[in-house]
């Protein structure tokens, strides 16, 4: 694909992410020099350069998606939000540690310098947290580079983002019976109610302490510790969900003991 096929790609893709703008290319004489303009619905004006994309493509051409992906990602596209209304939208998301390794592969297969992209704290040598911006129309992460903007530090992170997540608490709900519960939030953050487990214990009738699996980003399932059947089962149910789910995170079981999530065993 030469450096035109791939910047009507990476239009059509902007297009596609961001329904309502209008993107336009600017030819140069060399690759590096072309251009893209657009304008976002609300009349804002972006301009990238995709000389670095695509000499990313080219030595890549298999991920050419995730190169296009990262560049778009990496784009402002619109007016941000005051900083109060940002931080009320800030979550914490059950991540793997895989994922990001291959986000930071990414960034460096799209040519993009700065790895500071996320804010991660550790779970377990499989699983972190990361923190986004839950807005409107996507989820963004939220950088060390924004925190002064949003009014916060490091340490404040966290227990703003727990405080956010406290307030849907109301629409939670429990499914199941016989000791085997599922614990269904709006299906992005239902892995993350782990943080709150004390605030929904007494919502399912458990035989012993809460044993959890987070096999996916949408799936929070819990019975007790002293319920040896149960136990089996979900852990079965755990290995099946993370093998078929497209936001898969462990197949592992957990226990939440002194504000740290640990491998449960039998």
């Amino acid at each position: 694909m030469d450096v035109a096929a791939f910047a009507k790609a990476y239009a059509s893709a902007a297009q596609a992410r961001f329904p309502g703008t209008e993107v336009q290319i600017e030819d140069a004489a060399t690759a590096a020099g072309v251009k893209v303009h657009w304008v976002m619905p609300d009349g804002m004006r972006v301009n990238q350069f995709l000389g670095n994309a695509y000499a990313a493509y080219q030595r890549a051409p298999a991920d050419i998606d995730a190169i296009i992906g990262a560049h778009l990602d990496a784009a402002p596209t619109g007016q941000e939000a005051d900083p109060a209304t940002r931080r009320g939208n800030i979550l914490p998301l059950v991540k793997t540690t895989m994922w990001l390794s291959t986000s930071l592969k990414q960034l460096d297969a799209a040519g993009i310098e700065n790895k500071q992209a996320f804010i991660t704290e550790p779970l377990t040598d499989e699983l972190l947290v990361a923190f986004v911006e839950d807005k409107p129309d996507a989820m963004s992460y939220v950088a060390p580079g924004e925190l002064e903007a949003l009014g916060l530090t490091r340490e404040a992170l966290m227990p703003l983002a727990l405080d956010n997540l406290r307030r849907q608490l109301p629409a939670l709900t429990v499914e199941g019976q016989n000791g085997r519960y599922g614990v269904r939030a709006d299906g992005n953050y239902d892995a993350s109610f782990i943080f709150l487990a004390q605030e929904w214990r007494e919502r399912v009738d458990i035989d012993g302490e809460p044993v959890v699996a987070l096999p996916a980003r949408d799936e929070l399932l819990v019975c007790g510790s002293q319920d040896s059947d149960s136990v089996r089962a979900l852990r079965d149910m755990a290995a099946r969900i993370m093998a078929q789910s497209a936001y898969g995170l462990s197949a592992q079981l957990f226990t939440w003991q002194d504000g740290k999530l640990v491998v449960f065993t039998d």
